[in-house]
Order: structure tokens, then C-alpha cells, then sequence
């Protein structure tokens, strides 16, 4: 369902459970857990979640 709702914005990347969207300010890989936003204006965005190899 996901890769149907991001179209030609979204690549597959090698690591498991991740996609790489595209956005205005570049590609960006989203994870498990991260959040992918569709804009009013038609363009996506990925808000990164905390991990717990985050410092």
C-alpha cells in the first residue's frame, strides 16, 4: 500500500524495512517508524523518529 500512495517519489534501498522518498530538499531514506508526510502542495516529507542509536 505504501509504495501504491508514494507513485514515482519512492525507491527501494538495501537496508530491510526502509524506502527512500523523494522531497523537495533531496532524496531521504525513511525507516520503520518514521513518519512520511504529503503536503498541501503535492510533495512529500519525512519526519525521523528516535532511535534508540540516536545520541
Amino acid at each position: 500500500m505504501l509504495w501504491m500512495w508514494l507513485g514515482d517519489d519512492a525507491r527501494a534501498v538495501a537496508e530491510a524495512s526502509a524506502v527512500q522518498v523523494r522531497t523537495p530538499e533531496g532524496p531521504v531514506v525513511a525507516h520503520c517508524g518514521d513518519w512520511i508526510v504529503l503536503s498541501h502542495s503535492g510533495s512529500f516529507h519525512v519526519a525521523h523518529a528516535a532511535r534508540a542509536c540516536d545520541a
